[in-house]
C-alpha cells in the first residue's frame, strides 16, 4: 500500500486539488470493511471503520497497472493466454499418463500386470496436435510491429512460439516412431530435444507473464498461488534426465537404473503438470484484469454535485 501512496503523492497540482475537494462519483467499497463510499469526500474517513477514503481509492485505481503500456485488444489477449495454458495443461496430462503407468509397473517386481501396455499410443498424437493448436493463441499475444509494449515482448513471444512448435513437432515425431515400431531407444533419444524446446518456451512464457501478468493485482501480489517458471524449467530438465537414464539402462540392461529413470520421469512430469495447473489459475486472474481493468482516478473522483 505504501508504494501506491507514494506514486499518487507525486501527482500534479490538479490531482491534489481533486483529492482535497472531490467526492466519490462511482460506487466503490472500503478496502477494510466493505462500506459503499459513493458520494463521500476523498479526504474524509470511512463512516464505518475510519479508514481514509483516499486509501480505498488508491487501492481501487491500482497505479501499478495504470502506469503500464496499453495492450492491443486486452480482452483477446486475456482469452488467448487462458486458452494457451489450458491447451498446455491438457497436452501435458495426456503425456503424463504413460510415464505414470510405467511407474506403477516398475513397482510390481513380479510383472503380473502391465498397465502401460493398456494405455493407447495415440495420446501422444493428440497431445502434439493440441500443442500446435496453441500456436494460434501465441500469435494473438504479440503486439503490432512498432507498437508498445515494445520489442522485448516480441522477442519473448517468438521464443514462446518457437519452443511450443518444437515441443509439439518432437512429440509428434516420437508418436510416429512408436507407431512405426521403432526401437524404444530411438523414441527415448528424442526427449532431450523435447525438454530443450519446452525450456525455450518456458523462458518466453516467463517474459510474457512478466509483461502481461503485471496488469493483474492478484497475480502480482500472490505468493503460494503464483507459479514460478524456474521451478517448471528445473522439473522439465529433471524429466529429460530421467528419460536419459532409461535410455542408458536399456543399453546396459540395468533394471535398477531403468526403475530410477521411470521414477524420476514420473515425479518431474507430475511437477510440470501441477505447475501448469497453477498457470491456468494465474492466466484466469490475468484475463479477469485485462477484461475488467481498474478505473482511472478521474472516473472515480469529481467535484461535488
Amino acid at each position: 500500500m505504501a508504494n501506491f501512496v507514494i506514486e499518487y503523492a507525486a501527482m500534479d497540482n490538479r490531482g491534489a486539488a481533486i483529492r482535497a475537494s472531490g467526492v466519490v462519483l462511482t460506487p466503490i467499497d472500503c478496502r477494510r470493511c466493505g462500506y459503499n463510499l459513493y458520494g463521500l469526500p476523498a479526504d474524509g474517513p470511512c463512516p464505518e471503520c475510519g479508514l481514509d477514503v483516499w486509501d480505498s481509492i488508491v487501492y481501487t485505481v491500482d497505479p501499478a497497472t495504470s502506469g503500464l503500456p496499453r495492450v492491443r485488444n486486452p480482452g483477446v489477449v486475456g482469452d488467448c493466454l487462458l486458452w494457451l495454458m489450458v491447451f498446455l495443461a491438457t497436452a501435458s496430462l495426456l503425456l503424463v499418463v504413460r510415464p505414470l503407468a510405467h511407474w506403477v509397473d516398475a513397482m510390481d517386481p513380479a510383472g503380473v500386470g502391465s498397465l502401460a501396455g493398456s494405455i493407447p499410443s495415440w495420446l501422444g498424437l493428440v497431445a502434439g496436435l493440441i500443442g500446435l493448436a496453441g500456436l494460434v493463441c501465441v500469435k494473438r499475444l504479440a503486439p503490432p510491429a512498432g507498437e508498445e509494449p515494445g520489442s522485448s515482448v516480441w522477442r519473448d513471444v517468438r521464443r514462446l512460439g518457437a519452443g511450443l512448435a518444437g515441443w509439439s513437432i518432437l512429440i509428434l515425431a516420437a508418436w510416429i516412431l512408436e507407431f512405426a515400431g521403432a526401437p524404444r531407444w530411438a523414441i527415448l533419444a528424442l526427449w532431450p530435444g523435447i525438454a530443450a524446446a519446452a525450456v525455450a518456451g518456458l523462458v518466453g512464457l516467463r517474459g510474457v507473464l512478466g509483461t502481461i501478468g503485471l496488469r493483474s493485482r492478484d497475480y502480482r501480489t500472490a505468493r503460494g498461488g503464483r507459479q514460478g517458471i524456474r521451478a517448471m524449467i528445473a522439473a522439465t530438465i529433471g524429466l529429460a534426465a530421467g528419460q536419459v537414464l532409461r535410455l542408458v539402462a536399456e543399453a546396459m540392461e540395468l533394471e535398477w537404473l531403468s526403475t530410477l529413470g521411470v521414477v524420476a520421469t514420473s515425479i518431474c512430469t507430475l511437477m510440470v503438470v501441477i505447475g501448469l495447473g497453477y498457470l491456468v489459475v494465474n492466466a484466469w486472474w490475468i484475463r479477469r484484469s485485462l477484461r475488467s481493468p481498474p478505473p482511472r482516478l478521474e472516473e472515480i473522483l469529481g467535484p461535488p454535485g
